[in-house]
C-alpha cells in the first residue's frame, strides 16, 4: 500500500512539473492579451512594447540609448536597429525590433503567438522587450 501511495505521489509531482511551465507561459500570454483570446497579435505586442519603451526612457527624450536599454539588445543588435546611426532607438525603431522578434516567435506565420510559441527561445526574446 505504501509503495502504491509513493508511486501515485511521484506521478502527481511529475505531472505538476510538466504542467507548471505551460501554466507559466499561459500567464505570460495573459499579461499581453487584453482581448483574452489566448494569443498575442502584433498590435498587442507593440502596445506592451510601447509602454515598456516609455518606462525605459526616464529622461523622456523619446529615445533609448544603450544604457537605457540595459542589455535588452546587444551592441550589434542596437547598431542594426538604428538606421539613422545616432546611437539611440526612437519608439518607431524599437517597435521595429519588436516586430522582427514577433515574426521570429511566430514560426507558423499565422499572425499570433500562443503560449507554446511564447515559451520558445524566440518568444522569450520577444517578452524581454515587452515587460
Amino acid at each position: 500500500m505504501a509503495n502504491r501511495l509513493s508511486t501515485v505521489l511521484l506521478a502527481s509531482f511529475l505531472a505538476l512539473g510538466v504542467a507548471a511551465p505551460a501554466f507559466a507561459a499561459s500567464a505570460d500570454v495573459a499579461a499581453f492579451d487584453p482581448d483574452k483570446d489566448g494569443t498575442i497579435d502584433l498590435a498587442e505586442a507593440q502596445a506592451a512594447a510601447s509602454k515598456k519603451f516609455d518606462m525605459l526612457d526616464p529622461d523622456k527624450d523619446g529615445t533609448l540609448d544603450a544604457k537605457e536599454l540595459n542589455g535588452l539588445l546587444t551592441a550589434a543588435e542596437l547598431k542594426a536597429a538604428d538606421p539613422d546611426k545616432d546611437g539611440t532607438l526612437d519608439k518607431k525603431e524599437y517597435l521595429a525590433v519588436v516586430a522582427a522578434r514577433f515574426k521570429a516567435a511566430d514560426p507558423d506565420a499565422e499572425g499570433t503567438i500562443d503560449a507554446k510559441e511564447l515559451a520558445s527561445p524566440a518568444g522569450a526574446s520577444l517578452v524581454s522587450l515587452l515587460k
